[in-house]
């Protein structure tokens, strides 16, 4: 009651003042009054009564200042007129205040739009019922581990975990593949994902409209149903409710609709569930698994992302233990001379991944920046500080205390830093629209990125603790003058002190070794894309043109029919202007891993799991078409038809047979049964999954293998001799000529497909290097600065020296030097910064070590070259000094 009573009087004393001052005054009246008739009574006049008790109780207005200042109001009230007074000061100068708030604008923006990032990749939950208990459940093959750490899950071990594992309140599996989309206007190609019926049960979602799935959908030929993605929904069918229940056709195969999902519900992209996933940007549907687990076998077909949710009060260790038990029982029982352990990963950091230390990075890089945003406005308010001695003298003579007149300063750095935020939201959010435009698609929930409250808080408490650090230190300096000093010199002379003047050098110090850390951390980024651009890929990059398709199931269901298309495709472009040589692939080099299987020797034991490899169908012509040059043998031939032969990378020849010819050799080869197969050709190695990444041992087998190596989804690679984009109308001109109903997925020259493999680089680099080039700019405004106040202050020094007998270039030497030694030992510390920072960034680095002296050297020179510039500019002023107006100028 007493609280609610103190606020009650407080608000009212600061809304109803008038009236309280006017209740107060009469209270205070009547004291005196009765206090004066106590006096009366012992004999005194009402005059001498009223005098005697004012030298008693002192005077009446001193007496209101106690009474206001008891309470919590005088605090707000004191704070309000601090703020009024340094709105009016701000206003008085609008040039400074302009130019600090654009540069705050600017700091804060930056480091809102890359918080926005960070909140919405890294700190806020996944979009799942208690996603804390979901993990990604990943099986390891110690017998493996040098090709592959760890694989996804196979179907038939799932049903077992299903059936054995009790940590677990539910298991679902999920694949990526892709279906063609016909009947609901042109044929299309989408992104799907068949997963176990219980899969929105395990992450805890439900459909805004319809159902999940049920057990029975699971089974063979029961499994034509679909749950719609949001997205998908609204743009395909227009939110249209009407469409659950309604049949699409996937393939010519009609599905029916069950269900809507969520549009909070975002499914992880590509590669985030684990390796050999392969999960689109955006995944249009879901359909039942349509499984059966004895079809397949305890060991291989690694090719699914399992989902666990842990049951409530089971650790990880709880649950890894009984898993590794099991994991244990199923390699006994497939009895295949190979151990079986799993992993267990917490799905929300699954799904960050690598993106999590380069999202650190950035905010810090970003927040260095501020940090020097920081630097360059207190150098600027202490330059102020001469002029605003004489207030302060003032105010301290009326009576204001240290601590007043330091809140006075904070006051009103925190509002010009809270106008720089406001400014900084604006430039967030079109940031904000420009990061999510060019930011790469492997950047994990993009989609879910915005501002939202927490970055809204964020923004201004980092406005507060803005303002807060960069006054702090001028709001110190003016506290701490000598009132008596100030008043006698009138302010018109008052001049930086020696402390004042190396506490800026100081800062500029400090600025110059922060902009040269981010950007010798720029230049290794840099530094690593030069490097990945430079790798030999294996295969040809320019006229080069890749043509994705994807045949309809219902109208090339046999394997005959897909060739005859291909055959005709083929023929029809090498026949077309310029082309030199055409063939196809079943995946393009830079796609991934994918088809990984088995690859031995007739005379390894059967019970050892075989090395895998990445197997690739191809016709004659792929090899040529595509660049990949030939080590020994030859590759395929019509002529070759009906017999089994294979074409192997270099690293599969070392592998197997160092030191030793393969052409001739035979070898069993485990992609779509096992085969012997005899060894015709070896070509180059290709980079299989990124630049960055090591070659993976790959073979090639040919088009008439079997039916598996005649896939409705392929690749035709042209080799032109003119740009590869002016022939892409007529290619596509051509295969629609066959077929207007096979829908062409993609048509690209391979530099592209290049420059995409490393977007996630050169994006990280552009950032890097904005960030970089924004502080040394800072830097390089803060510097001369400096140094301009500097010489300014030594004008009559300078003068005296230039009368007796200094010349200009003993005078600009003399302010080079104070100008440039603080950005020497700053650039000194900011190249050891840059070597720890690295250090913590190597996993983001390609062909360079955390401390590459080429880079090093670089910027060291172009520092020293800007900051020698910055110093210039005042040296040459200084050469200018007339002495006899020098001397005259105190």
């Amino acid at each position: 009651m007493s609280l609610l009573r103190s606020v009650v009087v407080g608000l009212r004393s600061l809304f109803r003042k008038e009236r309280v001052g006017q209740e107060l005054d009469e209270e205070l009246s009547g004291f005196l009054e009765m206090a004066a008739e106590e006096k009366m009574k012992e004999g005194m006049s009402r005059e001498d009564a009223l005098r005697a008790v004012r030298l008693e109780r002192g005077n009446l207005e001193t007496m209101k200042e106690v009474v206001r200042s008891a309470g919590w109001e005088s605090f707000v009230e004191t704070l309000w007129q601090d703020v009024r007074y340094g709105l009016r000061m701000l206003a008085k100068n609008p040039g400074f205040t302009g130019i600090a708030a654009l540069t705050l604008a600017f700091g804060i923006g930056a480091n809102t739009a890359i918080f926005s990032v960070v909140n919405s990749v890294l700190l806020r939950p996944l979009a799942y019922s208690q996603p804390q208990d979901l993990y990604i459940i990943r099986v390891i093959v110690p017998s493996l581990a040098k090709f592959a750490p760890s694989l996804p899950a196979n179907v038939a071990g799932f049903s077992i975990w299903q059936k054995e594992l009790r940590s677990f309140d539910g298991i679902a599996i999920v694949e990526a593949t892709s279906r063609d989309l016909t009947g609901q206007g042109p044929a299309e190609e989408i992104p799907i994902a068949q997963g176990s019926w219980n899969l929105f049960n395990v992450l805890g979602v439900q459909p805004t409209l319809g159902r999940t799935f049920r057990p029975e959908e699971d089974l063979p030929g029961r499994d034509h149903v679909a749950i719609l993605c949001d997205w998908f929904w609204r743009s395909r069918f227009h939110a249209d409710p009407s469409v659950v229940g309604t049949t699409i056709k996937l393939d010519g195969i009609p599905y029916q609709v069950v269900g809507i999902l969520p549009a909070s519900f975002q499914f992880q992209k590509k590669d985030e569930l684990g390796p050999l996933t392969g999960f689109a940007s955006r995944t249009a549907l879901f359909k039942p698994l349509g499984q059966n687990p004895e079809d397949w076998g305890l060991i291989g077909d690694f090719d699914y992302a399992a989902i666990g949710r842990l049951t409530h009060g089971v650790t990880p260790a709880q649950a890894l233990a009984e898993l590794n038990v099991v994991q244990a029982q199923i390699a006994k029982r497939a009895g295949a001379g190979v151990d079986l352990y799993a992993e267990l990963i917490p799905m929300e950091v699954s799904v960050v991944g690598p993106a999590r230390r380069g999202l650190v990075l950035l905010l810090g890089a970003v927040g260095a920046v501020l940090l020097i945003v920081c630097v360059n406005l207190a150098n600027l308010l202490l330059a102020r500080v001469p002029g605003r001695m004489r207030e302060a003298a003032i105010r301290t003579a009326l009576g204001a205390t240290r601590s007043l007149l330091v809140r006075q300063m904070l006051t009103e750095s925190i509002l010009l830093s809270l106008l720089g935020g406001a400014l900084g939201i604006w430039i967030a959010n079109v940031g904000l629209r420009w990061l999510i435009h060019g930011a790469p698609v492997s950047l994990p929930r993009l989609d879910e990125v915005h501002l939202d409250a927490r970055v809204f808080w964020f923004a201004l408490i980092l406005s507060v603790v803005t303002g807060a650090l960069f006054g702090v230190l001028p709001a110190c300096r003016i506290a701490h003058a000598s009132p008596q000093e100030n008043l006698k010199t009138g302010g018109t002379a008052a001049t930086e002190g020696r402390r004042t003047r190396r506490l800026r050098e100081n800062l500029i110090g400090l600025e110059a070794g922060l902009s040269t850390m981010l950007l010798i951390l720029a230049g290794l980024l840099a530094a690593s894309v030069i490097h990945v651009l430079r790798v030999n890929s294996g295969f040809a990059i320019d006229h080069v043109l890749a043509v994705d398709m994807d045949l309809p199931p219902q109208d090339y269901e046999k394997p005959a029919d897909r060739q005859r298309f291909y055959a005709e495709a083929l023929s029809r472009l090498r026949a077309l202007p310029d082309v030199q040589s055409a063939g196809w692939v079943s995946f393009l080099p830079l796609k991934g891993a994918r088809s990984v299987s088995g690859i031995r020797l007739p005379g390894d034991r059967d019970k050892v799991l075989p090395p895998p490899a990445n197997y690739r169908a191809a016709s004659p012509g792929y090899f040529e078409a595509m660049g990949i040059p030939l080590v020994q043998g030859r590759t395929f031939e019509e002529g070759d038809r009906g017999r089994n032969v294979t074409v192997i990378s270099q690293s599969v020849a070392d592998r197997f047979w160092p030191g030793k010819n393969p052409v001739g050799q035979i070898c069993i080869t485990a992609w779509a049964g096992e085969q012997r197969s005899e060894v015709i050709g070896v070509v180059g190695d290709i980079r299989t999954v990124r630049l960055d990444r090591p070659p993976e041992m790959m073979v090639y087998v040919p088009e008439w293998r079997n039916a598996r190596s005649v896939p409705d989804s392929a690749s035709i690679v042209i080799r032109t001799a003119m740009d590869p984009a002016g022939a892409a109308a007529a290619v596509r001109d051509e295969i629609h000529r066959i077929d207007p109903n096979v829908p062409i997925v993609a048509l690209r020259p391979m530099r592209e497909l290049v420059s995409e493999s490393v977007q996630t680089r050169r994006f990280q680099m552009l950032l890097a290097m904005t960030f970089a080039g924004s502080a040394l700019f800072l830097t390089s405004l803060g510097i001369f600065g400096v140094v301009a106040s500097s010489a300014e202050q030594r004008r009559r020094e300078l003068g005296i020296r230039m009368a007796l007998g200094a010349g200009h270039a003993q005078l600009c030497s003399i302010v080079l030097r104070d100008g440039m030694v603080p950005v020497l030992v700053g650039l000194a510390a900011g190249v050891v910064a840059a070597i720890f920072a690295g250090r913590l960034m190597e996993s983001l680095l390609f062909g360079v070590g955390a401390f590459d002296p080429a880079t090093v050297a670089f910027v060291a020179m172009l520092v020293v070259l800007v900051a020698l510039a910055a110093c210039y500019i005042p040296a040459r002023r200084a050469m200018r000094v007339d002495p006899m107006v020098a001397l005259r100028y105190e």
